[in-house]
């Protein structure tokens, strides 16, 4: 693999979460597809709630339960850095609770693709006192 087959598989990710994010469900099995059989998923609450996601299913779940944890999200990539294995992935996501309060939330996810362009691991950084909800302005 190449540093433009990293940034590829890169875009292919960050255009799969736009879909997730614009309400298609289905999507979370073709994320879950892009990550290699026994690949990780964690984030700081996954860490401190559930533990590291492991394998297709796990991820798939994950995807599911991100979509649905938001009345509306979306997430901004203003910067995406790779190499030839992995990517970073800088982003900014603002939505609305399923209660309909304003939210906004910034950090970096960091994928290790293996030799076969599959996601071997997935680990998100971001400041979880950011996910407190803000005062919708509605």
């Amino acid at each position: 693999m190449d540093v433009q087959q990293a940034r590829h598989l890169a875009d292919r990710f960050i255009e799969q979460l736009h879909r997730l994010e614009d309400g298609d469900p289905q999507v979370a099995e073709q994320i879950a597809d892009m990550f290699a059989d026994g690949a990780q998923l964690s984030n700081p609450v996954l860490e401190r709630e559930h533990g590291i996601r492991q394998g297709r299913g796990e991820i798939a779940e994950f995807w599911r339960q991100y979509a649905s944890a938001f009345g509306e999200i979306h997430s901004e990539f203003y910067d995406v850095t790779t190499s030839d294995h992995s990517a970073g992935l800088f982003w900014k996501s603002t939505g609305k609770s399923p209660s309909g309060e304003a939210l906004s939330y910034d950090g970096v996810s960091l994928l290790a693709f293996d030799d076969e362009g599959k996601i071997a691991r997935f680990q998100g950084f971001y400041d979880t006192r950011q996910l407190t909800l803000k005062e919708s302005s509605h």
